[in-house]
């Protein structure tokens, strides 16, 4: 059996270095991805009727393939779920993956097993070029903390089961030749893959946090805030209910007591060597202070995951997300210009906001996923997400997206010596007043909830030329900072009937839904 570290060494060898070449000349990668990928759907129905076969350039493609959106692919969907094959990929269908509804009404996709077969792999080629390119090959001695959703959400579309991405991922079988190479290995993850199965969202957190606090945890990966509400409940909600659990042994409570003296666990204390932070699924940037006071400085590696694809991630220590130029080929559209047409990865520029088209070997082509990136180098590619198309809010014409407004209360907690756990809005428009609810909530509420308003709004105009012209000319007038009580989002997601593995907030709230959140008084 391969050593943790000669286990790393091989994958890295065998299929990172491909990637790393992949990235000496992405551009030109991109033209073979994109002809793999035509290749393999030729006989396909949706390949045939786009005549995949006489593509030839990427022009052709551009010409013979429209940009898609679900409601261009849903015919294609409801033809598989009706059990009609080799409709829109080659392969076996596995499930049905339905998205979060985050932005919109929740959708269908068909999860092919080719597929699945990338996304392991990239999981294994993440985990190898963090090992190798940071020299932490202790981590692989350890355990890692997940928090998927189920495998199985208990329902079926015509005779697939439905599924969310994370859990769809934790009942797929390794690929033979990876399979080879971990044959006798523990798991290295914790809890036991049982626990996924669980539905009922409170006992699945806390027979989690059970396994976890007896565990050596040295690194998590999953959704963002799934992750964080974990840790937060692990640190200050379940202390009392673990000593007094028959099931956890006496050296457990022993070590929690002497990592809770003031009644909350302490995890740096807990988990001493643990040293990695895997995000993705939403935007880091409400989340990396409370992951920096949870776990303390540990490495976060952010990973540009959705529904749709794999699109990218940190490769290198000192560089951001970078496409996945290796299995998705990718166009992007220029969101600022009217009558913006698709370009290819070698011509994007800095600065400037892209819509993302992707089309994949699983079953989207020409797809609008409804991201905005921008790219922080063009060399070698490097973007950062801005927002869900969708996420962003224009009341007056003034196009918010959702990290220039994570980023201002990021900077407003900042100046006030405090933090936020998350952020919801809701426009308000009748005929005396255009402006924005902001519903909050904070780590600890501010001292001067006016001034932070009045810091907030400065900052967004300082942020957004648009907005400032509106508040100038009192089109806009002064947001309103509605303090949340402390898990009131998590109490909005279960009224939402949201299931574990969902937890995404959605960014812009219905009145209706604004009603189900506990506010503080």
């Amino acid at each position: 059996m391969l050593s943790s570290k000669q286990l790393v060494q091989v994958v890295f060898d065998r299929y990172c270095k491909p990637r790393l070449k992949d990235l000496e000349d992405p551009f030109g990668t991109q033209e073979k991805v994109l002809r793999k990928i035509l290749r393999r759907a030729k006989d396909t129905v949706f390949g045939k009727q786009h005549c995949f076969s006489d593509i030839k350039s990427v022009e052709d493609f551009k010409r013979l393939v429209p940009v898609t959106t679900y409601d261009y692919m849903q015919p294609y969907v409801a033809r598989v779920i009706q059990g009609e094959e080799n409709i829109l990929f080659p392969e076996k269908t596995m499930c049905m993956l339905v998205t979060s509804g985050t932005t919109g009404s929740p959708k269908l996709y068909p999860f092919s097993e080719y597929r699945v077969r990338e996304i392991i792999f990239s999981v294994f080629e993440a985990t190898a070029f963090y090992v190798v390119f940071s020299g932490n090959y202790d981590v692989m001695e350890g355990k890692r903390l997940s928090f998927p959703a189920p495998p199985s959400l208990g329902e079926k579309i015509g005779e697939y089961d439905v599924a969310f991405y994370s859990g769809a991922l934790t009942v797929a079988p390794i690929p033979p030749e990876l399979q080879k190479l971990i044959e006798g290995r523990a798991d290295r993850r914790v809890p036991p893959r049982d626990i996924d199965k669980i539905l009922d969202w409170d006992k699945k957190f806390y027979l989690t946090a059970r396994y976890a606090v007896a565990a050596d945890v040295r690194s998590t990966a999953g959704v963002t805030s799934n992750t964080v509400s974990l840790l937060r409940k692990i640190s200050t909600q379940y202390l009392d209910r673990l000593l007094a659990d028959p099931e956890l042994d006496k050296e457990t409570k022993s070590r929690l007591r002497d990592v809770s003296p003031d009644g909350v666990i302490n995890l740096q204390e807990l988990w001493p060597k643990f040293s990695v932070v895997t995000s993705s699924g939403v935007s880091l940037t409400p989340y990396k202070r409370i992951i920096r006071k949870l776990v303390g400085d540990a490495d976060i590696r952010e990973h540009y995951v959705a529904t749709e694809g794999e699109l990218g991630g940190q490769v290198f220590m000192d560089k951001g997300m970078i496409p996945n130029v290796s299995r998705i080929f990718f166009e992007f559209i220029a969101d600022d210009e009217e009558d913006a047409v698709p370009i290819p990865l070698s011509d994007v520029k800095l600065r400037t906001h892209y819509r993302v088209l992707i089309t994949t070997l699983g079953g989207f082509y020409r797809y609008d996923i409804g991201d905005l990136v921008e790219f922080t180098d063009t060399q070698t590619p490097v973007f950062t997400v801005i927002s869900r198309k969708k996420s962003i809010v224009s009341l007056a014409g003034e196009r918010l997206s959702e990290e220039i407004i994570l980023r201002v209360l990021e900077r407003a907690c900042e100046q006030h010596g405090i933090g936020f756990i998350d952020f919801a809005l809701l426009p308000e428009i009748s005929e005396d007043v255009i402006r924005y609810h902001l519903f909050i909530e904070f780590t600890k509420l501010p001292e001067d909830l006016e001034e932070f308003t009045s810091i907030v709004d400065k900052r967004l105009g300082a942020a957004n030329i648009h907005y400032a012209a509106q508040r100038q000319a009192n089109v806009l007038h002064l947001p309103v900072i509605i303090p949340v009580q402390p898990g009131g989002f998590e109490a909005l997601l279960q009224k939402m009937d949201k299931v574990i593995g969902q937890t995404k907030v959605p960014r812009r709230l219905t009145p209706e839904l604004s009603r189900l959140i506990p506010i503080l008084k």
